[in-house]
């Protein structure tokens, strides 16, 4: 359940309101991104919207592509409230909220948030229009009445997980973006890793057996076959089986394949959620990170061994480079998989998997105001 409520925005001028755009770069680098906004706020270079619900439409601004647009719901929602509470395990949660919308992913499995949205898309007329980088970007006010109580009565009925740092109180802006989108693309974060004593890719083969099979693989990984090849490899690996990219110097790869039926309850670093235990991410953290490897708390930010990296090509390239020592590839987690995360109400291993696309720093701004626990 999810109360995804009307918020009062503030915006940047259009320039046919007569003023000049405020980089979002200025607020991102901002000491006190709060305190900046409310001084924009109080010298009148930001507009204040009444509170409403908000539509915003990402189409790709190639004319020529054929990706289905995706539209997401902006709204307000309490970090206190009743089932996310207890969702963000890490100790270290923020605060204040980011001043940029946190991506809610919505288990919306028969598609009527997705529909609702593209009706309030397509029978209202936008109230801004731009382009920002590769993304055209257009934004509707949802009119109180019945859409919005149409909206509230379905979110209260799917299942939702902010993919994001919540804050430890008050009120963050949400951009809910149901994973029934056809446009929505996930993509994975990757794992470099450094500064192991006493590694070699002979040693660590050998120990890695008692828990994963290793393929051999067909082409150089610095070579665009060979990491093609590599990548249809990993991606189909059959459902219930879970597997990682080893990456090893000279572009050197290796499919290492998860074994089935281990007793993941007799391994201590294995996560205790079933759920979780479906996530490549949390086996690799578990099984090779931690068990074979050594490396405690994998998954803590900034950690001085292990790094995420968003390209697989450059991974391949770092790891030939003498940057890292192996790196490992994953899968995006499936849309199952996450949908069973969000039922079960557990938390992702962090920088698991990006949402593409989110929605800009500077879109929409939540009033400052309206921080304190409402």
């Amino acid at each position: 359940m999810a109360h995804v409520l009307p918020f009062r925005a503030l915006r940047f001028p259009s320039p046919e309101e007569g003023a000049e755009r405020i980089e979002a770069p200025e607020l991102r680098n901002a000491p006190d991104p709060w305190a900046t906004l409310q001084r924009w706020a109080n010298a009148g270079e930001l507009v204040s919207e009444p509170p409403a619900l908000y539509v915003v439409e990402v189409r790709d601004a190639d004319p020529y592509s054929r990706r289905p647009p995706v539209h997401l719901l902006v709204g307000a929602m309490h970090a206190g409230e009743e089932g996310l509470d207890a969702l963000e395990r890490a100790p270290a949660r923020p605060a204040r909220a980011p001043v940029q919308p946190v991506p809610v992913l919505a288990a919306d499995d028969h598609g009527v948030l997705r529909a609702l949205l593209a009706e309030i898309a397509a029978e209202g007329i936008a109230v801004w229009e731009a382009q920002n980088g590769p993304w055209r970007w257009r934004m509707w006010r949802v009119p109180g009445g019945a859409l919005t109580r149409r909206l509230r009565t379905v979110l209260e009925e799917i299942p939702v997980r902010p993919h994001g740092p919540l804050p430890e109180d008050g009120t963050f802006l949400a951009a809910v973006v149901p994973l029934s989108e056809p446009g929505l693309k996930l993509a994975p974060y990757h794992r470099g890793l450094k500064g192991l004593h006493n590694f070699t890719p002979e040693r660590f083969l050998a120990l890695v057996r008692d828990y994963a099979r290793i393929y051999e693989l067909e082409g150089a990984l610095m070579t665009r076959a060979g990491l093609d090849a590599a990548r249809e490899r990993l991606a189909t690996i059959s459902r219930g089986q879970h597997g990682v990219l080893l990456i090893l110097p000279g572009g050197q790869g290796k499919l290492l394949r998860f074994r089935q039926g281990m007793e993941l309850d007799h391994i201590p670093a294995a996560p205790r959620s079933p759920t979780l235990r479906s996530l490549d991410l949390a086996l690799l953290n578990a099984l090779v990170l931690r068990t074979v490897l050594g490396i405690p708390d994998p998954e803590a930010p900034g950690h001085p061994n292990v790094y995420a990296v968003t390209e697989l090509e450059d991974l391949v390239a770092q790891v030939d480079a003498g940057v890292f020592q192996v790196g490992f590839g994953l899968n995006p987690p499936p849309v199952w998989e996450l949908r069973a995360v969000i039922e079960a109400a557990q938390s992702l291993p962090p920088k698991t998997v990006r949402v593409d696309p989110v929605p800009p720093l500077g879109l929409l701004f939540l009033d400052p105001s309206t921080q304190r626990r409402g």
